[in-house]
């Protein structure tokens, strides 16, 4: 993947940071598109030459962040990327919820669970050198996006761990099927 010049890059981190530190402060449906290009200072045609909407903003800012934590763990695992999901998932509570939580629109949700299949599509080629097959990634990442959200509650969140061992005794070791 080729890598954008310095400026793009400064660009997409100042719209990245500008709408993290916005959800900090109030919930994501009341951010708009003028309240982030004026916390980055950008323009708004610069922004649209970037991003389609805010939702793609999140989508693909959460992506890139969660590559470049992956890249980063000292975890060189198979499973890594789900470590890894798992404890910033945990960490950021308030990121993740706008993306797959009740409130989530469609477009965002869609956008993180294809974000999701991309990263493990790409780190299982990387890893084995084999690709897995779409519709495994399909429920594999779908799989994730539904324990994220339980780490994610609000109400009751579900410690990464924990999730991890439910992943864990349910994808990686399961029970055997009862006999018919």
């Amino acid at each position: 993947m080729e890598e954008p010049d310095r400026r793009v890059r400064r660009t997409r981190n100042a719209l990245h940071r500008a709408l993290i530190e916005l959800m900090m402060e109030r919930p994501y449906d009341r951010i708009t598109v003028s309240d982030v290009i004026a916390r980055a200072d950008v323009g708004r045609s610069t922004f649209y030459a970037h991003y389609r909407d805010k939702d793609d903003l999140l989508v693909v800012s959460c992506a890139e962040h969660l590559r470049a934590e992956i890249a980063r763990s000292p975890d060189r695992g198979r499973w890594a990327p789900v470590r890894v999901m798992l404890a910033l998932a945990a960490g950021y509570p308030q990121v993740y919820q706008p993306l797959i939580g009740p409130k989530a629109s469609s477009t965002a949700l869609r956008g993180y669970r294809h974000s999701v299949a991309t990263i493990l599509r790409e780190h299982f080629a990387e890893r084995s050198g084999a690709e897995l097959d779409d519709l495994g990634v399909t429920t594999l990442s779908w799989a994730l996006v539904g324990l994220l959200t339980a780490v994610t509650d609000p109400a009751a969140p579900v410690a990464p761990d924990a999730a991890w061992r439910h992943f864990e005794s349910h994808y990686l070791n399961p029970p055997p099927d009862p006999p018919s």
